[in-house]
């Protein structure tokens, strides 16, 4: 019991000391604080909105523009967040294999398809991510001459966020298009984000790690179920999978590539460090013409090529592998969040947008109505979508 206690904080040492520190800043600041609906607490503070008027007003042109280009991404990104949440429930209940394509992204937490989050990664893409959405949000209705009041950080529960405050009233009083593209900045923002570290990962850091390292094969983490290839043939998780049928393959695309040689019911012949294994192929559940191994959670293993495994290279393998790891979760991240922020949910930027819009449709009174009507819908299905695994595993 001690020694799983040990492990326990041994593990998890940096999110607890982050923890600790938070909840010594919020007993500090407690008489700063103001709380809302209970359980959301808000701290407000002026940095950086000397910075955000004298951006907007050197690039206002500029900025109002992309604000206005941001409106469009902004209700193209809202529908798209709505299908796929509301597909993903549908998936749940209708396929047994299925898994919740909806998680909360916390350091430590295993997200299902990802891998766990590092605590390191996890606090600096949170900074980078927060600042880009906020500022954003504040330079767009700078540009259009909206006051902003204040910056600040929220916390609800272990989930942490940063907030800027306009004018409310004056931010009601203007055109729709204005409300849109202050609304819409943020998300926009962290959506141009991610495509820029999607771009620094693929065409930088991704490149230069190749070249330091040798692909030997592929290793995955679960089972879908017991009953399928995989499982039945007995080849356990983490086992190092090299080749099919004799052909070796270096990692998983090209041993998927070799797959796709078969048919479900077929026997192959699965290579492994060490070992073979006889199995007969399953029918994909979304292609039953398709080849199935029923496995998930897959990675490419590498390994280092002797230059960069030591001496000053090593440092510079650490340092790319690093960089490599970090802008593929601020990409991750910086697109979960950006499109999140545009359901319309009550707490969010993509709420706002769809309750002006159904002012502008309904009128205030039956579009508020509507709006609410909406907005709790949507709050269901993304209870319904976190909580469904869990259900799962009860019953």
């Amino acid at each position: 019991m001690v020694e799983s206690i040990v492990t326990f904080l041994l593990t998890y040492k940096y999110i607890i000391l982050f923890y600790l520190f938070v909840a010594l800043f919020l007993f500090i600041r407690r008489q700063k604080l103001d709380v809302q609906a209970k359980v959301i607490l808000l701290y407000r503070m002026k940095l950086g909105l000397a910075w955000m008027d004298h951006f907007a007003k050197k690039f206002r042109e500029w900025v109002i523009l992309l604000g206005y280009i941001g409106v469009g991404a902004g209700y193209i990104g809202l529908v798209f967040i709505s299908y796929i949440l509301i597909r993903n429930l549908v998936d749940l209940f209708t396929k047994p294999e299925a898994i919740s394509g909806v998680s909360l992204v916390l350091p430590g937490v295993n997200v299902p398809g990802l891998g766990v989050l590092p605590f390191w990664y996890w606090i600096l893409a949170i900074f980078v991510i927060a600042l880009v959405h906020e500022f954003a949000h504040g330079i767009v209705a700078r540009a259009h001459t909206i006051e902003v009041k204040n910056t600040g950080l929220v916390f609800f529960g272990p989930i942490l966020g940063a907030f800027v405050e306009p004018n409310e009233k004056k931010l009601r009083g203007e055109k729709d298009i204005v409300q849109y593209s202050v609304l819409a900045a943020g998300s926009f923002a962290n959506i141009l984000l991610a495509f820029v570290a999607i771009a620094l990962l693929s065409f930088v850091f991704t490149p230069l790690q190749e070249k330091m390292v040798v692909s030997t094969g592929f290793t995955f983490e679960e089972y879908v179920n017991p009953d399928l290839p995989f499982a039945q043939a007995g080849i356990a998780p983490q086992t190092l999978i090299t080749g099919l049928n004799g052909v070796s393959t270096k990692n998983f695309q090209e041993f998927s590539e070799e797959l796709q040689q078969y048919r479900p019911g077929q026997e192959v012949t699965v290579m492994t460090k060490g070992k073979e294994y006889t199995l007969a192929l399953a029918k994909n559940p979304d292609n039953p013409k398709k080849p199935y191994l029923g496995i998930k959670n897959i990675k490419n293993e590498l390994e280092t090529k002797e230059k960069y495994a030591v001496g000053g290279w090593s440092v510079f393998y650490f340092l790319i592998e690093w960089l490599q790891g970090f802008f593929r979760w601020l990409f991750l991240l910086s697109l979960g969040i950006g499109l999140f922020n545009l359901l319309p949910l009550p707490i969010v930027d993509g709420g706002r947008m769809a309750q002006v819009l159904c002012h502008k449709v309904k009128g205030p009174e039956q579009g508020e109505k509507r709006y609410r009507q909406i907005s709790l819908l949507f709050l269901l299905i993304l209870v319904l979508n976190l909580l469904f695994p869990l259900i799962t595993k009860l019953f």
